[in-house]
């Protein structure tokens, strides 16, 4: 799941994912110039704090994570009835150092680039 700043940058990346969205409270539909122009307004009359984030599933599906906890499913795709949207957004946690030799590793590496360790 890819995280935004904004709902542009969500809506942007969404847009590669999925054609159409729903909103999830309503039966209104969006092509993606709609939920581009929507995303556009809502950045400028109702931009998020900083704490909160928005989300995008890996069917396009699009939600808002206030204070980084718990997501609020905004729009959906024709897919996302068959995916399963997550309920909270969970960081990944970050490896500094390898487990095998201690030397330091590149962020989100696989591998170590001294000892070749998995991490």
């Amino acid at each position: 799941m890819e995280r935004f700043d904004t709902m542009l940058k969500a809506a942007e990346f969404a847009a590669t994912q999925c054609k159409s969205w729903s909103f999830a409270t309503s039966s209104d539909r969006y092509d993606i110039n709609g939920l581009l122009v929507l995303a556009k307004t809502c950045d400028s009359e109702n931009p998020i704090d900083e704490d909160s984030f928005y989300v995008v599933s890996p069917a396009g599906a699009i939600g808002l994570c206030k204070d980084g906890e718990d997501i609020d499913w905004l729009f959906l795709t024709g897919s996302s009835e068959d995916e399963d949207l997550l309920a909270s957004y969970q960081v990944d946690p970050q490896i500094n150092f390898c487990p095998k030799c201690g030397s330091g590793v590149v962020s989100g590496a696989r591998f170590c680039g001294k000892c070749g360790n998995r991490l």
